[in-house]
């Protein structure tokens, strides 16, 4: 008993440490506005938006996920806590050297500190199992981060496999920052609320859950093999998307005292719905062969609303929301 009251205050510290990280790591990223690593104004506004994920967006997610047991994931959360700040640091550092080894070395910290993060996930789903559903959601993201990692050492590298060009692969690192890993967190934060009063999980949610988790590998196989498999991922995410929305205004809002959490919530639940609608545009644009939205375009209109709109406001209302509180698996 000693020992797991320990590992309680011991997950509520590191997850203080990394709300405090996020918060410093917002400080950073907004001084680095004025910094410039790329000619195209484009690229550069992607490259904030990438910055944004791991100095602000991950801490802050992972200060919602603490967890308490005896057989070492305690520990597994406190190693990524503490790697991930100077990781940050030292793949943004990447940013500012032309592409090549010594770039996609120093970008590596953020694969090994991402691997580690997907090594917490998994020891979670296999000591509780697939259930309950808003746990498995949370698994689902953390696993996802690494494969941000994988893609953002090979655009550092400056290669291009698959015949990828150097936009569609910072643009994965992108995806996989804040529809991979942190849409599925935020799923499994709204099913831990709902999971905790009156209003219970439903096959809706499990639906939802599913759609979200299940849309990446999509999308990411309509890059490579059929626009048509894109497009079918990217309704997939967008049905997953507005039904969490949906559930957001519906039941999680009455249940949640805070009305600066209520208005965050409120704001990211637009914001998701008109980010996905741009996607599903420009989705289709792609398997009908019409310009409809360019990328730029999209990097400046949905990926902002996504990154900022949906992502942060979700992540800091769940902060405001939340109790730092260890959950015995």
């Amino acid at each position: 008993m000693s020992t797991a009251i320990a590992n309680v205050h011991d997950s509520q510290r590191f997850a203080g440490f990394a709300r405090r990280s996020s918060a410093v790591g917002f400080v950073v990223w907004v001084l680095m506005l004025w910094t410039v690593t790329t000619d195209s104004h484009e690229t550069e506004v992607i490259h904030r938006i990438v910055f944004f994920a791991m100095l602000v967006i991950v801490p802050l997610a992972l200060s919602l996920i603490p967890t308490v047991d005896e057989q070492g994931r305690a520990g597994l959360y406190r190693a990524v806590v503490t790697m991930q700040p100077m990781a940050a640091v030292l793949t943004i550092a990447a940013f500012f050297f032309e592409k090549g080894l010594v770039s996609a070395s120093l970008s590596s910290a953020w694969l090994i500190v991402s691997s580690v993060v997907a090594l917490f996930g998994l020891t979670r789903l296999v000591a509780r199992g697939v259930l309950p559903v808003q746990e498995a959601s949370i698994d689902a993201g953390l696993l996802y981060l690494p494969v941000a990692g994988v893609w953002l050492v090979i655009y550092r590298f400056g290669i291009q496999p698959f015949d990828y060009g150097e936009t569609i692969i910072l643009l994965t690192v992108v995806h996989f920052h804040f529809a991979g890993f942190a849409a599925p967190i935020i799923a499994g934060m709204a099913g831990r609320l709902l999971a905790g009063g009156a209003s219970k999980p439903r096959r809706s949610f499990l639906a939802m859950v599913v759609s979200i988790v299940a849309a990446m590998p999509l999308i990411a196989a309509g890059i490579t093999f059929s626009p048509w498999l894109g497009l079918i991922g990217t309704l997939l995410l967008s049905a997953g998307l507005v039904t969490l929305a949906l559930l957001t205004v519906r039941k999680v809002l009455p249940a949640i005292t805070s009305l600066s959490a209520r208005l965050l919530l409120l704001l990211a639940a637009l914001s998701s719905c008109t980010a996905m609608v741009l996607a599903c545009l420009y989705a289709y644009s792609i398997v009908a062969k019409i310009l409809i939205l360019r990328i730029p375009t999209m990097a400046v209109t949905h990926g902002l609303l996504n990154a900022f709109g949906f992502t942060a406001c979700s992540l800091l209302a769940w902060s405001m929301i939340t109790r730092v509180v260890a959950r015995p698996r």
